[in-house]
């Protein structure tokens, strides 16, 4: 219940927030911002009620993690506007927040539990991961507002809605940092992950699937951010990287994770 009603207060805010892409106004009206923060308390409620029943983070099966990851992305969402006030970049990240959310909401049940899932390597590592998906997920929107606006600039016929998309260094700007802070997490989701497999698991885990796309993920956003800090790639090129990347990155938290023997999502009961 504290789900859908979460759910639905997104909803909420999703139709409050569209107005204020259309109009002039540079922020989100008081109803929208009450009702995503609403969203986001009981979310974070549903969350700590699973985590204090399981003793863990309660990621595991499919409805949980893609609903931790619509948290994570709504939260980044209000901490990222309260700073920069880019009303646009809620029309990028809330739909999204609310396919997942309604996802984990039609799938929610009580989430697996399991021992092996315990302790504080893998909590630092789930978390890490997720912080990690959420930087690269900003730095998709980024890219995203960034070709818009440049495409805006470049047109003779510019439509009025496009001229209220932040500026290209505003973009560029967001899309650096998202991207430096998505690294460094998933780097540290990585170290953590192998310590704890390396204490939990036994056999050939290194060549498990999820393994594997999660390093070429990390190696993508490694080249990314090479070319972005020298240079190599000029805007539009970075901006289309993270594009790809960000397919990447959702091609190794949901497709690959059915494929993974230790590493996949348990079944949801």
């Amino acid at each position: 219940m504290l789900l859908w009603i979460a759910l639905g207060l997104y909803g909420v805010g999703i139709l409050l927030t569209l107005p204020s892409v259309a109009s002039r106004r540079p922020a989100l009206p008081r109803p929208a911002l009450i009702a995503l923060c609403s969203g986001l308390a009981l979310h974070a409620a549903w969350l700590i009620l699973d985590a204090k029943r399981l003793g863990r983070l309660p990621v595991t099966d499919v409805h949980s993690a893609i609903s931790f990851f619509a948290f994570d992305l709504t939260l980044a969402f209000l901490i990222i506007y309260l700073r920069y006030r880019l009303v646009w970049l809620g029309l990028f990240m809330l739909p999204f927040v609310f396919l997942l959310a309604l996802a984990a909401a039609l799938q929610a049940g009580p989430s697996f539990d399991s021992p092996s899932f315990r302790g504080g390597w893998v909590a630092v590592h789930v978390a890490a991961m997720f912080l990690g998906y959420t930087g690269f997920f900003i730095t998709f929107a980024a890219a995203a507002m960034y070709l818009l606006q440049e495409r805006q600039l470049k047109s003779k016929h510019a439509r009025p809605l496009y001229q209220r998309l932040p500026s290209l260094e505003v973009c560029d700007l967001l899309y650096y940092r998202s991207l430096v802070f998505g690294n460094i997490f998933l780097a540290i989701g990585l170290i953590t992950g192998f310590v704890w497999a390396s204490r939990t698991w036994s056999g050939s885990w290194q060549y498990d699937p999820k393994i594997l796309a999660t390093v070429v993920t990390w190696l993508i956003y490694l080249v990314l951010f090479s070319a972005r800090a020298s240079g190599t790639w000029p805007g539009r090129r970075s901006a289309y990287g993270a594009i790809f990347g960000f397919a990447a990155v959702m091609v190794t938290f949901l497709g690959v994770s059915f494929l993974s023997g230790q590493h996949g999502f348990l079944p949801t009961p």
